[in-house]
């Protein structure tokens, strides 16, 4: 499209050129309309550079969708779990039998062998390597959602973070805003005397202190966009992505939203003990390693194999044979290993009960924090701090009307900054509180199972 645009206005500049050429020299107009042409040109040719440099808010949802098609991370764990799913797949598979031929050439005597053989598992010993299996395809399916959900949550915190330096950003604006608008006119009046230099002096201060504050939070915002673009496009273009959140002032901010009224920690703790994947995991692990020591414990007669096959002798006689190799537990019973693998199953199963104590801590924990970001929350909306903005405008109107001097200006403008920031920070810490404990129970939604990949 910038190519056809270009081609279209170097006709057009040519089209140009012939008429001045026709009208006569005139430097003066031939150097305009070649200047114009040029700029509309650039204009043109720059166009869509910026168009594809800007990328359009995303919702929350959209950014995880984004994140579970771009990340890296999660395709590792989607690979890890291919990889476990292979390898327990493979634990089932029974051995290949082996064939063997044999020539004993003993001069005028020969015998020639046919062999067959096949290891031989015995049921016990079979179902266990099954049971394994099964635990460790179990416990690789859990492990990809602890990593799903663990990623989630991080994504929600770049967006969180991302959503929370936009607002400061924004207050902080305004603020300079006011300030810059009012130094302009205070530089004037102290011009003409009337305005002391105390005032003026305490006027650059405050608008150096907001324009300090200011390019930090820019800084911090570019820093946490391209975190957020990073995350959600899985490259290393760092391009930004903003937010799209709702900036009312009711609202509480980017996926800040419950299904539920308030839960007791009896309730959050039961369902984080029933829903958490880490805890699939960890009983899927123990299981595996259950089934390993009981097939320790059967494997003195591992190795067990029958034989069969075919031999001819050279003085015509031939015939079938069948054999039976078994292995003899008399020097090597193999209580290390099953001691190794007993003691095995006990580290699982402590590190299961250590597990189920972290996890209805960090439920309770979490319930507690959402508690008391509400509580906050509800105190923020009884001190009537959503009418700050309402207070500096009015604070502005009456310094220009003269009923209000720079100090007192100033220090509106920093209770509205502060007033806005406290604001900004009761939300997000609602919002992380929030995406916290959906974290910690494993899940908001009913149909979610072991904190399935959201």
């Amino acid at each position: 499209m910038a190519t056809s645009a270009l081609l279209v206005v170097s006709q057009l500049i040519s089209h140009v050129l012939t008429v001045l050429r026709r009208r006569g020299p005139d430097p003066t107009s031939m150097q305009t309309s070649i200047k114009y042409a040029g700029a509309f040109v650039m204009a043109l040719a720059a166009a869509p550079v910026g168009a594809q440099e800007q990328t359009a808010p995303l919702s929350l949802q959209e950014a995880l969708q984004l994140f579970g098609q771009n990340s890296p991370e999660l395709r590792m764990a989607r690979s890890r779990l291919g990889s476990t799913l292979g390898s327990a797949r493979q634990g089932r598979a029974i051995p290949n039998p082996i064939a063997s031929i044999t020539n004993e050439d003993l001069g005028p005597y020969s015998e020639r062998y046919f062999n067959l053989t096949q290891r031989v598992d015995f049921v016990w010993e079979g179902g266990s390597r099954s049971r394994r299996a099964e635990a460790r395809a179990s416990e690789a399916r859990a492990r990809l959602q602890v990593d799903s959900a663990r990623l989630a949550l991080d994504l929600k915190r770049a967006f969180v973070d991302a959503w929370q330096y936009g607002r400061v950003v924004s207050a902080l604006n305004e603020v300079d805003g006011v300030v810059a608008d009012v130094l302009d006119d205070a530089g004037a009046r102290f011009a003409e005397g009337d305005l002391a230099g105390y005032d003026l002096r305490r006027l650059r201060v405050a608008r150096a202190s907001v324009g300090r504050r200011l390019i930090r939070a820019e800084v911090a915002l570019a820093a946490a966009e391209r975190r957020l673009g990073s995350m959600v496009s899985g490259d290393a273009t760092l391009s930004r992505v903003q937010p799209a959140v709702a900036m009312e002032s009711g609202a509480m901010g980017p996926g800040a939203s419950l299904p539920f009224d308030r839960l007791s920690d009896r309730f959050a703790v039961d369902r984080a003990l029933a829903r958490r994947p880490e805890l699939a995991a960890a009983r899927s692990a123990t299981e595996a390693l259950d089934a390993e020591a009981s097939l320790a414990r059967t494997s003195r007669l591992a190795g067990t194999a029958v034989t069969g096959g075919f031999k001819q002798q050279s003085d015509g006689r031939a015939g079938l044979f069948l054999g039976v190799q078994l292995p003899i537990p008399v020097l090597d019973r193999r209580a290390g290993a099953v001691d190794a693998a007993s003691a095995e199953v006990d580290r699982a199963e402590s590190e299961l009960d250590l597990l189920r104590l972290v996890v209805a801590r960090e439920a309770s924990l979490a319930n507690a924090r959402l508690a008391g970001a509400e509580r906050q929350r509800a105190l923020l909306g009884d001190s009537g701090i959503e009418q700050a903005a309402e207070l500096l405008s009015i604070a502005r109107i009456a310094y220009q009307e003269g009923e209000m001097g720079i100090v007192e200006l100033v220090d509106a403008a920093d209770a509205f900054l502060e007033a806005r920031l406290l604001d900004i920070s009761v939300r997000e810490e609602l919002m992380h509180a929030i995406h916290e404990l959906e974290h910690a129970l494993g899940g908001f939604s009913p149909e979610t199972d072991n904190g399935a990949e959201r």
